[in-house]
């Protein structure tokens, strides 16, 4: 029962919520009620509008209905603090699947007046206060966490004040129409030479050295400790040196078929992972996805686009298969 009453009423917020690349309050979208100490303050009026009454004590009265006064005008000031400011979503980090980043809102004041004591997040137990001031717009970063890969719209964004006095509670909820692209979690590969990725030898072949990293190695004895891969080690995934190569004309090809039989979630965080790595290390390579072939380049723009590839692998027909299921 109770359930059903929330997603009713979540349901008639939504209906009034505001929603688009830049948004503004109305009194349509706007609510208020009295906080904790709002329903103090009536108590407290009540009981001296009864001592007043009962002991008919001018005084009482005069005390009673000057506070009841500086309720009401409160109640127009709380009011009108959310009305007035703009949002807009500035910008984000990088958006990894379960992983922690930073969406950025700036609020602009339209009236030209301040904004004191402004509450945004994605609840209340989440709120980021600021002021916002009638020459600048405040800038408010909120921590995202993405629970899917793909084309993620945002959830919800509560919006909440209790000036000046913290009598009551005004606050509404908006949303932003754009999305925010959401890469696959990195998740590094089973450390075996392999893994690494495919290489093409239509340009050349390659030998040992020491330029490049090529991939792990099982740890024999008189090994050079430098080169021991300490963060396998750490994860208890055994004792693995790093080796390295010269390439000449080879290319690197981060293939979908090099893990064969494993979930595709997980061969696209793997392959998310090697295209990180190599990019690090400023290594050309290509991508070979089943229907997809983006090839051989290196740079920060052929990185990019590899994760957005990466990142929007069968997303429709996957929101198709979910639609159908519910």
């Amino acid at each position: 029962m109770i359930t059903q009453i929330r997603l009713k009423a979540y349901k008639w917020f939504g209906k009034r919520m505001p929603c688009g690349d830049i948004v503004e309050f109305n009194q349509r979208s706007t609510y208020i009620w009295p906080a904790a100490s709002g329903y103090f303050l009536i108590f407290i009026i009540l009981l001296m509008m009864v001592g007043a009454t009962n002991y008919q004590n001018n005084l009482a009265f005069l005390l009673t209905f000057l506070i009841v006064g500086i309720g009401l005008a409160t109640i127009i000031f709380t009011f009108k603090n959310l009305q007035g400011i703009q949002f807009a979503l500035r910008g984000h980090g990088e958006l990894f699947c379960e992983e922690f980043a930073e969406v950025e809102i700036s609020l602009t004041s339209l009236t030209g007046t301040k904004h004191s004591a402004i509450g945004i997040g994605w609840s209340l137990e989440e709120l980021v206060w600021t002021d916002v001031e009638p020459d600048e717009p405040s800038l408010v970063r909120l921590s995202f966490k993405a629970k899917r890969r793909g084309q993620v719209p945002l959830e919800r964004i509560l919006v909440t004040s209790y000036f000046p006095f913290g009598w009551l509670r005004t606050w509404s909820f908006f949303g932003f129409s754009s999305t925010v692209l959401v890469y696959p979690k990195p998740v590094e590969p089973p450390p075996v030479f392999e893994s690494v990725g495919n290489q093409e030898e239509e340009q050349g072949h390659k030998k040992r050295g020491s330029e490049d990293f090529f991939g792990l190695k099982s740890y024999e004895i008189g090994e050079p400790l430098s080169r021991i891969d300490w963060k396998s080690f750490a994860r208890e995934k055994g004792l693995y040196v790093r080796e390295f190569a010269v390439f000449q004309g080879t290319q690197l090809c981060f293939d979908w078929d090099d893990y064969a039989g494993t979930d595709d979630e997980l061969r696209l965080s793997y392959l998310t992972f090697l295209v990180i790595q190599a990019a690090q290390q400023q290594i050309g390579y290509s991508l070979k996805l089943p229907g997809e072939y983006i090839m051989f380049d290196e740079g920060e723009a052929h990185r990019n686009n590899c994760l957005k590839v990466l990142a929007l692998y069968d997303t429709q027909s996957k929101e198709a298969r979910e639609r159908s299921l519910q």
